[in-house]
Order: C-alpha cells, then sequence, then structure tokens
C-alpha cells in the first residue's frame, strides 16, 4: 500500500503536517498498527515508509499531497480543486522528483507500462498532466513509448499498409490529449507525419472511417506551431460534415403523419366492409411441406465468446512466471479456507442458492484454490469464485448453479503474495496499484493442472503423490467440454 493511501486510511490532519511531535508520531504509529491488523496489504515497511516521509521528507510530501492529479491517483479518490489549497507551491522540483521516485517510482511505473502496452490512455491521460513531478527516466520511458506508438501508425497507413487493427488508439482522444502533455518539438513532428499520412488515406477514401474519426481525434492535440492548428481544426470540420451527412434534418412533419393517419383508417374501413368472416376454413390452408425449414444459427455475445481468452490469460499470470524472477514479494499469511483470495478475476464472494454440496479435501502438502465456473451454451466457461483451501483442510462448498453446468480448475502452491517479476507481462492489478496474489512457489506442472477442467458429482479427496495430482471422487469427469464439442 502506498504511503498516501495508508496516510488516509488514519485521521490525521494534514495541515499539521510538518509540525508533528514526538507524541504525535507514538499516537500515529498506534493508529497505524491497529490498522494493518484489520488490512492485510497493509506491510510495516509500508508503515516505516509513511513515517519517514513524516520525518524527514515534509515539503516534498506536502507538494504531492497538495497536488489534485497525484493525490487523488495515490488515494484512488476523486477530490475537486477546492479541495487543494495554494499555500504549498514553494519547493525544489529536483528534490520532489527525487520523493516520488523513492515512495511511488515502482507503482508509476508499473501503472505505465501496462495501461501504454495496452494502449488505454483515458487514465494516462490524466494522470500525466503531473509529469513535472515525474522523475527524468520514467518522463524519458513515456516519451520513448509515445513516439513507438506514432511511429507504428504511421508506418502502417502508408503504401503498402499494414494492419489497421493494431493502431485504433489513433482514433481515441485521450491519446491526443496525452501527447499534448508531454508534446516536445520531436513529438509534435511526428504527430504532424502521423496527420500527413492519414490525410494521404482520407484522400484516397474521403468515407475512410479510420482517417474520420482520427481527423476528430487529432483535434485534442495542443499543437506550438498555429499553421498545424489551423490544418487540424480545417480537417476536423471535414470529417464533422462528412458524419452530419448521416444524421437526418429535424423538420416539422406533422401534416404527413395527418395523411398517413388517415389513409391508414379508410384502408381499415374498407377491408371490414369488404371482408367475409364466414368464409374462412381451415381446409384450405395450404402448408409447403417439402421445403426444409433451417433455422438461422443463434448468434453468441461476443463477451461470452472472447472469455475463454481472458481465462487463459489470467491462467498464464497465474502460473508463467519464473520464481528465480520474483520481485517486491509481499506475503500474505491471512488467508482462511473459504476465502475468495482474487479482487480482479474470479472475484465474486462464494456462495450458492442450490440444494448440492460437495465436500472438498486438500490432503497435499500444498495450498489450494479451487477456481468456480459456470457453463454456458454448453461449452463456455465463465469465471464465477474461487475457494482457498488451506494444505490438509478440507470445504464444503454449495454451487452456485446447476452442478451439471459447473467445472473447476485447480490452482496450487506455496506462499500466497503480490510480486512482479523481471518480465512484468500479462499482470491484473488490483486498484491500480497492487498486482494481483498468486502462490510465489507452484506446485509441479502447475500450468497442466491449472488448464485440467473438473466436473465433480461428488465428494473428491485431491493427493499429490510421486509428482501426480490424484483426485477421488464418484462420477467425477475431466475435461467434459472438450467431449461435448465432438
Amino acid at each position: 500500500m502506498n504511503i498516501i493511501e495508508l496516510l488516509e486510511s488514519v485521521s490525521l490532519d494534514k495541515s499539521k503536517i510538518g509540525s508533528l511531535s514526538r507524541t504525535d508520531f507514538i499516537q500515529l504509529k498506534k493508529q497505524l498498527v491497529a490498522q494493518k491488523e484489520d488490512n492485510p496489504e497493509i506491510e510495516d515497511s509500508d508503515i516505516t515508509s509513511l513515517l519517514k516521509a513524516l520525518k524527514s521528507h515534509v515539503v516534498s510530501f506536502q507538494a504531492v499531497l497538495n497536488n489534485r492529479i497525484l493525490f487523488n491517483f495515490f488515494a484512488n479518490k476523486e477530490y475537486p480543486r477546492t479541495y487543494f489549497s495554494n499555500e504549498f507551491q514553494s519547493f525544489e522540483i529536483d528534490k520532489v522528483k527525487a520523493f516520488v521516485q523513492q515512495f511511488f517510482g515502482n507503482e508509476l511505473n508499473l501503472f505505465f507500462t501496462q495501461n501504454l502496452e495496452a494502449n488505454t490512455f483515458e487514465k494516462i491521460g490524466v494522470l500525466v498532466e503531473a509529469h513535472n513531478f515525474f522523475p527524468d527516466q520514467l518522463n524519458f520511458t513515456i516519451k520513448q513509448y509515445a513516439l513507438d506508438k506514432l511511429d507504428d501508425a504511421i508506418k502502417i497507413i502508408k503504401p503498402p499498409y499494414g494492419n489497421f487493427s493494431k493502431i485504433l488508439y489513433i482514433k481515441d482522444r485521450h491519446f491526443f490529449s496525452f501527447l499534448s502533455q508531454i508534446k516536445d518539438q520531436e513529438i509534435e513532428q511526428k504527430v504532424k507525419d502521423l496527420f500527413e499520412a492519414i490525410t494521404s488515406v482520407f484522400t484516397q477514401d474521403s468515407n475512410s472511417e479510420l482517417a474520420n474519426k482520427t481527423f476528430l481525434a487529432i483535434n485534442n492535440y495542443t499543437a506550438f506551431d498555429d499553421d498545424f492548428t489551423q490544418k487540424i481544426r480545417r480537417n476536423k470540420d471535414i470529417a464533422d460534415t462528412k458524419f452530419e451527412a448521416y444524421i437526418p434534418k429535424k423538420r416539422n412533419l406533422t401534416w404527413v403523419y395527418v395523411v398517413v393517419g388517415l389513409f391508414v383508417f379508410i384502408r381499415i374501413v374498407v377491408f371490414f366492409n369488404s371482408y367475409d368472416f364466414n368464409s374462412y376454413s381451415n381446409d384450405e390452408v395450404m402448408y409447403d411441406d417439402e421445403t426444409e425449414y433451417k433455422p438461422e444459427p443463434p448468434k453468441i455475445d461476443r463477451y461470452y465468446t472472447n472469455m475463454k481468452y481472458a481465462i487463459d490469460s489470467f491462467q498464464v499470470f497465474l502460473t508463467s512466471y519464473k520464481e528465480t524472477e520474483i520481485k517486491q514479494l509481499k506475503q500474505n499469511s491471512t488467508l482462511k479456507t473459504g476465502d475468495n483470495p482474487f479482487e480482479t478475476f474470479y472475484q465474486n464472494p462464494p456462495s450458492g442458492d442450490s440444494n448440492h454440496y460437495i465436500t472438498v479435501t486438500n490432503n497435499t502438502i500444498y495450498d489450494m484454490v479451487l477456481l468456480e465456473n459456470a457453463v454456458l451454451f454448453d461449452s463456455i466457461k465463465m469465471p464465477k469464485s474461487a475457494h482457498f483451501i488451506k494444505a490438509g483442510d478440507n470445504l464444503e462448498i454449495n454451487f452456485t448453479s446447476s452442478y451439471t453446468e459447473t467445472i473447476f480448475n485447480l490452482y496450487a502452491g506455496k506462499k500466497w503474495g503480490t510480486f512482479q517479476t523481471e518480465a512484468n507481462k500479462n499482470l491484473f492489478i488490483r486498484n491500480h496499484s497492487v498486482v494481483e496474489y498468486r502462490f510465489c512457489e507452484l506446485i509441479p506442472a502447475a500450468k497442466e493442472i491449472l488448464e485440467t477442467d473438473y466436473r465433480f458429482l461428488n465428494d473428491a479427496v485431491i493427493t499429490f503423490t510421486n509428482g501426480n495430482l490424484n483426485i477421488e471422487s464418484q462420477g467425477a469427469s475431466i475435461n467434459p467440454l472438450d467431449k461435448s464439442k465432438k
């Protein structure tokens, strides 16, 4: 937990920062220790860092606390400008940058890396407004990402053209707002090059959605060059006109409605006066019984069909890392059997309303998470909940849906904690700052075990001997969805 989020969890008048007495520090530390007992995400090192910041970095800490962008981000709040005062405007920017690097560097690096790689620029565009407070190395990294994004887009939209789906971010106004915040002459020249390239696409195809939406999005870029600004505005007007052409103009059509209504009324009167209702006979109805009816196959919402990719990504996150590359480890030893350990995936609390119960016994030396999935459309798994079972313990589970439509996966290991690795790929983040928890030490063949689907009809006893996972459960089946697809 970062020091601002931790500071917000206790009752401390921020105006007194810098004038705290020894007694105040003792009282504050007692509050923090009490908070730690109730919140497993608070570590001793977090308390030590906060006290150090309050004692040794008063001015820099006040500068960050009074910056609306940084405070709201680290405290996960949305306080308005009026919440912050102009009292702490005098500070040495280099000291503030060093302070941010020391106490928030890892969190900022993780946030920007994850969101820049995912091309999600809305939150980035807000946070980067405070880039003057960022360490120089972080600003350099952010700029390189921005230049790479621009280079990729320019290359793809120039002949012989590439895969446009890889650069859809150029249609996002938040991307150009982000560029405006960090722009220099090098970035502006790249934006100009992109503008010229997308203009060429528009010249060849004035109906190009990519070109028109990019013209609209790029209007959120504030240029140094006034002539370039005028070009941006002119092309935005062209794009606006293209889209407005499809918007029907409002007219007074009352007289049309009256005429149409009168015509329909007359036709109804004529129909009832001329139709002989007694002439109807079932014998005269003819059916075409030779043409086979072929119903159109139902279309499944993309949300469900994309879920396999989401589950696969989560499984990669849980198992595909090297234990030797683990860093910044924070263990959590407070989990109890029956808890749901996740917040980003399988986050629903364990519950159920059916009458089908089974008891799962973990007779291995490893802690275990039983992942519960509902099955839709006969073959699509939807993540429901997760059940933590300590080594040597058992848990009674009440399925949240009919037991014939529930599939389980097993994730096992030791030392439950949050950590990063050298690669830092496929991360799932809690509250935009903490990497989701997982096992530091995995059971042998953890990846293969996790990828295996299990359907349980009765109580299950799980053991691990001679390098193999064994499950004793009457009527259980392995990978039943594979069989249903055949």
